[in-house]
């Protein structure tokens, strides 16, 4: 499913990064010619960019602008060229941004995907058109997912790492989604329900559920005899 229209950045990875860096050495809340003049990208490429680093909560306000906290951690780490700093700042932005959260898991559940197909799917979930400057931007967003450690090559494919976020749980209640659909986390999901012993005492049973993605099309109507098996007294 197409998501809500995201501006993607519209140069490479490192380009990104000199424009960062460029924020990040600003004394005050800073115009595109003086964020140029420290980058030395270009004014419109500063401009250009701007919306996607607004977007992840990299740099904030109007005509004049500055790096957040985020944005000030990050550009000092590239800066100075900290590599267990840079994967840990572009971690957390890709952890509090929900777009590239499900860029990950996108990987995830295919396993593996080549780069092109992962750039048409970046540009398509963004909502942007299919033209040379979009797929330069997904290719950075890929970067960013490679330098926050969620995802890295094997074998000439992209590939999710085991540390890829994802927020939502499986449980009964839940529609266990299709192959090809967004799946859920893989932590254990505890099912709780009472079950009256005797008089004025009540049993609480628990059920921890460990399951892998090609066990999940027949998981619930599985829970749902099992259940209701439980549950039914013996005649």
């Amino acid at each position: 499913m197409q998501e809500e229209k995201v501006k993607l950045p519209r140069s490479s990875y490192e380009e990104l990064c000199k424009i960062v860096i460029a924020y990040g050495r600003l004394e005050k809340p800073g115009t595109l010619d003086e964020v140029n003049a420290l980058a030395g990208v270009g004014k419109t490429v500063v401009s250009a960019n701007n919306s996607f680093l607004t977007f992840t909560g990299l740099i904030e306000g109007g005509k004049t602008k500055s790096t957040t906290i985020l944005g000030k951690k990050l550009a000092h780490a590239l800066e100075h060229e900290i590599p267990d700093e840079i994967q840990t700042s572009w971690k957390e932005l890709v952890e509090n941004n929900e777009f590239l959260r499900k860029m990950t898991l996108a990987i995830k559940i295919r396993k593996t995907m080549e780069e092109s197909a992962f750039i048409s799917h970046i540009a398509y979930s963004a909502g942007e058109p299919k033209s040379p400057s979009v797929a330069t931007g997904a290719r950075a967003v890929i970067d960013i997912l490679r330098a926050s450690g969620f995802v890295h090559e094997a074998e000439g494919k992209l590939t999710s790492t085991e540390s890829a976020p994802i927020s939502e749980a499986v449980s009964p209640a839940t529609p266990v989604a299709p192959t090809g659909t967004q799946l859920q986390s893989r932590q254990p999901t505890i099912v709780s329900f009472p079950r009256e012993v005797s008089p004025g005492a009540t049993l609480h049973i628990e059920l921890r559920i460990e399951a892998k993605p090609s066990d999940l099309d027949d998981l619930a109507p599985r829970l749902k005899k099992f259940l209701k098996g439980f549950q039914e007294p013996e005649l």
